[in-house]
């Protein structure tokens, strides 16, 4: 997995390339950790309209980013969710849970602010 970040209108975008996967899982969590130490944290959101695959272990690191984002009160969005990971999300009925848009503009008006 690689990670690309941008700043867009005040929120923190990670457009994630590649594989989610017990791998990858940490790291995508570790960027989320940097994320939150910087002082007044924006609104982040992940890009997963270039994830290749997820799997059991990306799907824990979404919902414990998730968790950990409502505990901060930082607005989290994931967007551009697609093919596998899409049809995964909705299997395990975690599209009800995570905050999911269609695409980048969505995700950004969602997280507000």
């Amino acid at each position: 997995m690689e990670a690309v970040f941008s700043d867009r209108l005040g929120k923190r975008v990670c457009a994630v390339q590649g594989d989610i996967d017990l791998y990858s899982a940490p790291e995508l969590h570790r960027t989320w950790l940097a994320h939150v130490a910087k002082p007044q944290p924006a609104p982040f959101i992940i890009d997963m309209s270039g994830a290749a695959y997820l799997d059991s272990s990306g799907i824990g690191v979404l919902v414990h980013i998730l968790a950990d984002a409502k505990k901060r009160n930082i607005p989290f969005c994931l967007c551009g969710v697609r093919g596998m990971a899409e049809k995964l999300l909705k299997l395990a009925r975690m599209d009800s849970i995570l905050p999911i848009e269609r695409d980048l503009d969505a995700a950004i008006t969602r997280t507000g602010r």
